[in-house]
């Protein structure tokens, strides 16, 4: 009992002495020196400057704890730039700590490599790389990579104009072992700027899974919430989500051409997302879905200009009728997908949006399987101005349950078999003076207490208000507290944030 207090104190200053190796290095001769020296504790400030790299910086092996990260940071945030051949390579670590630098090197390589690392943060960066005119393979910015690869986090970085295909975040795992990352979080980012590629494939801004990982059903339960998105248009999958059980949160999307889609996996959510659409031009997207189970709910979509792949909503076909699939390695193509089956869309709002897209009008020479036992309930779609085409357009689909949704246009409602989908009534919706400007309900309006009854229990609506009693209809619960959550700022994203 009397050895304890010398053992206390031999931890704190055994903690101390990590705390205290902090250093300042002002060349890429230090960065090399620095880290075989790193412990639990270890801060590393690189001094204001240019680093020209000659590789990639490799960290490998260093490991931090919880309490204790290792730490590599700019002195003075945004003043420590990377330039050269490449940026950080990190490698089997673990609690360890990116932040505060500029990338400008090569896009050849990448920025930032995760390869089987656990609870790495990658914080407050600005990443804008130099793309090359013609580029020699896909070029992605921040990757994690690796079987053993888990609960890293990418926030709070800003993720400028991109060209050449490739993504600026791509969280992946091993192809091979066919193991994902898992429980990764990409959060408060602000990504700008993915330049429309005129139907060249692999221009995603943000990806998880794989091929191959996500046609085998691999979950990777990656967490994608408040990022901001502006003018990412690279094509029609404005993220893809090749894995299982992802989550897709609280995320503003705007002016972006493309959509959210559920491209190979099961059992993902997408809730509390504001998609808007601000500006003229064709392919402003929502939420497309493959794959089993997904639910969506509490989203707001307003202004979308998109059809099929790129419509407001999309139930599309699929190859295949199961949940996994055979169709991996050299059997997989690039229409390996599942019909959305059993998928669950609940308290949604779109206003002034293209149609949402139900089935494709006729069968497709490949992708012959059709949605099948999907739910859409509870939701309101409606124009506000007189617009060119209904809310829907319905295709081929099978066993849909439609029921109990709000739909208003100026225009009649065409004869379809859709028009049972929905009770037709004025919103009686009023528009904010914000920017971007949202439709809300009123007291008046007859969305409010007209839902029916779900098993599915929400406890939120999209701008952070509780859920209670008989819930309203739509993406919003009508209330006169102060909203919790909107449309995401710059100022609340990126390097400078809170």
């Amino acid at each position: 009992m009397k050895t304890r207090p010398y053992h206390l104190f031999l931890t704190i200053l055994l903690l101390s002495a990590a705390v205290a190796s902090a250093e300042v290095i002002d060349s890429m001769e230090a960065f090399s020196k620095s880290f075989s020296s790193l412990v639990p504790g270890s801060v590393i400030d690189v001094a204001d400057g240019t680093y020209t790299t000659k590789g990639g910086i490799k960290i490998v092996g260093k490991k931090g704890t919880p309490e204790n990260p290792i730490t590599i940071r700019a002195q003075h945030r945004g003043k420590a730039v990377i330039a050269g051949a490449a940026g950080f390579i990190l490698k089997e670590c673990e609690h360890a700590v990116l932040e505060g630098f500029v990338f400008e090197h090569d896009a050849d390589q990448q920025s930032v490599l995760l390869e089987n690392c656990h609870h790495v943060r990658v914080t407050r960066n600005v990443f804008h790389p130099a793309e090359r005119a013609k580029p020699r393979h896909w070029e992605h910015w921040v990757t994690v990579d690796g079987a053993h690869s888990r609960e890293n986090r990418i926030d709070h970085n800003s993720f400028g104009r991109k060209v050449n295909r490739g993504s600026p975040v791509f969280v992946r795992g091993d192809d091979v072992a066919l193991v994902c990352s898992q429980h990764d979080r990409v959060d408060h980012n602000h990504f700008r700027d993915v330049v429309f590629a005129k139907g060249e494939n692999g221009h995603e801004t943000i990806r998880t899974g794989g091929n191959d990982l996500g046609a085998s059903g691999c979950s990777s339960f990656t967490v994608i919430e408040d990022n901001l998105l502006e003018h990412c248009s690279g094509e029609d999958e404005l993220m893809s989500l090749k894995s299982s059980d992802n989550i897709v949160r609280n995320n503003t999307i705007l002016n972006c051409r493309g959509a959210i889609c559920m491209r190979l996996g099961n059992r993902s959510v997408a809730s509390g997302n504001f998609i808007i659409a601000t500006e003229d031009g064709p392919g402003f997207g929502g939420i497309k879905l493959f794959g089993f189970e997904h639910r969506v709910f509490n989203n707001y979509f307003q202004g979308l200009t998109g059809r099929r792949h790129e419509a407001p909503f999309s139930l599309v076909p699929g190859m295949h009728d199961t949940p996994t699939t055979e169709n991996i390695g050299k059997k997989y193509d690039d229409n390996t997908a599942t019909a959305p089956t059993r998928c669950w869309v609940a308290f949604n709002t779109w206003v002034d949006c293209a149609p949402l897209q139900f089935g494709f009008e006729k069968e497709d020479k490949k992708w012959t399987k059709l949605p099948t036992d999907c739910v859409f309930i509870n939701n309101v779609v409606v124009h506000t101005k007189a617009m060119p085409a209904p809310i829907v357009s319905l295709g081929l689909i099978s066993a849909l349950k439609a029921s109990d949704n709000l739909g208003f246009a100026p225009e009649s409602p065409s004869p379809a078999a859709w028009k049972e989908w929905f009770h037709f009534k004025d919103p009686l919706m009023k528009k904010t003076e914000g920017n971007p400007a949202l439709w809300r309900l009123t007291a008046q309006s007859p969305a409010i207490d007209a839902a029916i009854k779900q098993k599915a229990k929400i406890e939120e609506d999209v701008f952070g208000h509780a859920r209670s009693g008989t819930l309203d209809l739509g993406a919003e619960e009508f209330s006169h507290e102060v909203d919790l959550r909107g449309p995401l700022t710059p100022d609340q994203v990126g390097p400078d944030a809170p």
